[in-house]
């Protein structure tokens, strides 16, 4: 078929390898074998033979293919070529696949469009040669859908000005360093730039915007970048996107957004901003759908948002605004207002328009004072997955609609005065993964359908309250838990011994969980959302955010706990934490207890637990805090390394001796000795002169 011009294979699912013939075909002008997972290649010289066309619109799709190696530039002509399309493949991780010569791609004059995103990793410098592709549109170099790993780094050359057609660069999450050229400027025909999340620093100017009338998206966020410009300069773009996170805008809100009238995404998180919130440049973007302003110093009060129906996410979380709480728009999907100063009730919020379906799918509003009784007015809130309500001043009893909202997957309302039984109607929020009700004053049991019902539980909090009772058997049927907190309350009993059920400790990789949450937005904009919990460790609270999954956590200490602790106990090896301190558990320490290689957190303080410290307990090589004080305990400590650099007040309060502790124990092998007759005295003296 000497004459084919046209031959397009993608996505057909036919394998093995690439026939050389196909460089035969000389009058080819469109050749794509994309997205065919089975197709190899063991080498590329046929393609020299597609190399005889002149003014030749060639396009080479190569994406998903299972490529590593792609060596025919050095000795093909591709100078026709204006896509090359090497996506999604497995090249080794310099920027530019090892066998693609820099200077020969530098003969790619004709480029539009080149992709190198989704291989195995970029790494390396920018090469040079990619300042003679002027024809250059488009060049994706993401390296993964995630974009943290990637590697690529150096510096954004002087030469950036000269891809004079260039309408898309996205070099986001990589290693870039040092500032943006003015040069960026020039690039008349710029659409969309996305830098985010680099090493970048210096300062913007209106000198590297002055002809840039195209640009609708802007993503320099996560980088060290300061942007001066006058206080009435007019920008020659209309922006869709401008997301600045993380760099330095001014102390105040920026005039210039004002002249933005087609602004849909607007994230200005931890920008330096101390100023009066924005509430007119909000009432009048007709546009925005999302806007952030978290990390900044805004202050002043929001006032009424019910006509601002067109935004779906607002966040203004960690900033110094106070008064009460703004009504919002049945449309608003995502409200964080944590860490503020709001007062006052929050049941004219939830409650407006009770009968009016709401979008919401996460409402954070912890860290304020807002005070008063949570109220019943949750029927309308379907959609709710994330609710955190955490360190407030609420007070009275749990209302019952809080069961309706069967979507709900985090539910935060730790560190309030909340009081009375955790509601039967909560059972109803089977989706549930993180449940915190910790330091309040709830009482009664802890209800026997926690472990029915929640079978996606995989964090529970009910520390420092009034429960009472045993602890359910069928908190066993919690499989996936990995942080389990029943501290300072008045529960008595017995540990189940099918502890050894919840295989979210037996396992570090038992249950695969994420700790984020994905927001779907328009414009691609997703967002991801960090769950988050206190946790107590050692006496000391500490926030866990990005590797809560990884936290792996029993805390039973302070209750009223019985008999010995379950061997089964010690089947939960990938524990890194165990608190049973004060309590009245008797009994041995397990012998087993070494198996649980993970543990980094030991206290056993405030027992009466007897015999001697097991072996097996110097194993423990992870292991960094510990506290075995005021038992029963007797004999020996065992000698390793790790069980002697603790501190003496481990060990305290037991007839114990042994390093670190000061009584030697060769007085009590001594007596034991000379009683039995084993070794005469001059033997015992010469063996403790030994020692």
């Amino acid at each position: 078929m000497g004459n084919l011009r046209y031959l397009n294979f993608s996505g057909t699912r036919i394998g093995g390898m690439i026939p050389q013939q196909l460089g035969n075909l000389s009058n080819l002008q469109f050749l794509d074998l994309s997205s065919n997972y089975l197709l190899y290649v063991d080498n590329f010289l046929w393609l020299s033979g597609l190399s005889f066309l002149e003014h030749l619109d060639l396009q080479l799709r190569l994406s998903n293919c299972q490529l590593h190696h792609f060596s025919p530039l050095a000795t093909a002509n591709f100078s026709s070529l204006t896509v090359l399309d090497l996506s999604h493949n497995q090249f080794d991780n310099s920027f530019i696949p090892s066998t693609i010569d820099s200077e020969a791609l530098g003969n790619l004059t004709s480029i539009s469009r080149l992709d190198l995103s989704l291989n195995t990793g970029p790494e390396g410098r920018i090469p040079r040669s990619m300042a003679s592709l002027c024809n250059l549109k488009s060049i994706n170099l993401r390296e993964s859908l995630d974009l943290r790993s990637s590697s690529i780094s150096g510096h954004l050359t002087d030469q950036l000005g000269q891809f004079k057609n260039l309408d898309n660069l996205d070099l986001a999450n990589n290693s870039i360093v040092g500032p943006i050229p003015q040069s960026l400027g020039h690039l008349s025909n710029l659409r969309v730039l996305q830098i985010y999340n680099n090493k970048l620093n210096g300062t913007l100017s209106e000198i590297h915007f002055s002809n840039l009338t195209k640009l609708s998206w802007f993503r320099v966020g996560g980088n060290k970048l300061t942007l001066e410009v006058r206080h009435d300069w007019i920008p020659p773009f209309q922006l869709v996107a401008l997301g600045f996170h993380n760099c330095y805008v001014g102390s105040r809100f920026p005039q210039w957004l004002h002249s933005q009238k087609h602004l849909q995404y607007l994230n200005l998180l931890n920008s330096g901003m101390s100023d009066l919130f924005p509430i007119r440049f909000l009432k009048s973007a007709f546009q925005l759908k999302f806007l952030d302003l978290g990390l900044n110093q805004f202050h002043g009060q929001i006032t009424d948002l019910t006509k601002v129906t067109q935004l779906l996410f607002l966040s203004v979380h960690s900033n110094n605004m106070s008064g009460p709480l703004p009504l919002i728009s049945s449309n608003l999907v995502y409200l964080d207002l944590s860490n503020n100063s709001f007062s006052g009730s929050v049941s004219h919020y939830l409650c407006y328009r009770i009968n009016e379906p709401k979008s919401l799918i996460g409402l954070k509003l912890k860290d304020n004072s807002l005070q008063g009784e949570i109220p019943d007015c949750w029927m309308s809130y379907q959609n709710l997955e994330i609710l955190e309500l955490s360190n407030n001043k609420f007070t009275g009893k749990l209302p019952n609609s809080l069961g309706s909202l069967t979507s709900l997957i985090w539910l935060l309302l730790g560190k309030n005065r909340l009081s009375g039984t955790i509601p039967v109607s909560l059972k109803n929020c089977t989706a549930l993964e993180s449940l915190d009700v910790g330091e309040n004053e709830f009482v009664g049991n802890i209800p026997t359908w926690t472990g029915e019902r929640f079978s996606r539980m995989v964090v529970l909090i009910l520390r420092s309250n009034n429960f009472h009772g045993p602890l359910p058997t069928r908190l066993c049927d919690l499989a996936f838990l990995q942080i389990l907190d029943l501290a300072d309350n008045n529960l008595f009993g017995t540990i189940p011994k099918c502890i050894n059920n919840i295989t979210g400790m037996v396992a570090a990789n038992s249950f695969t969980r994420s700790s984020q949450q994905y927001l779907p937005l328009p414009l691609d904009g997703d967002v991801i959302l960090t769950e988050k919990a206190s946790v107590v460790s050692e006496g000391e609270a500490i926030e866990y955010d990005e590797i809560l999954n990884l936290v792996k956590e029993t805390d039973v200490s302070r209750n009223n706990l019985t008999k010995s602790i379950p061997l089964e106990m010690t089947n939960l090896k990938a524990t890194q934490s165990l608190n049973f301190s004060h309590n009245s558990f008797t009994g041995r320490i397990p012998e087993s207890i070494g198996a649980m290689r993970s543990l980094e957190s030991i206290d056993f303080s405030v027992n009466q637990l007897s015999g001697e410290i097991p072996q097996s307990m110097s194993n423990l090589m992870s292991l960094n805090h510990l506290n075995l004080s005021n038992n029963k305990l007797t004999g020996k400590i065992p000698s390793s390394t790790q069980l002697q650099s603790f501190d003496a007040s481990s060990f305290t309060g037991n007839d114990l001796c042994g390093a670190p502790l000061p009584k030697n124990c060769a007085e009590n092998v001594s007596v034991s000795e000379d009683e039995n007759g084993d070794e005469d005295e001059d033997e015992v003296d010469h063996w403790l002169y030994a020692l």
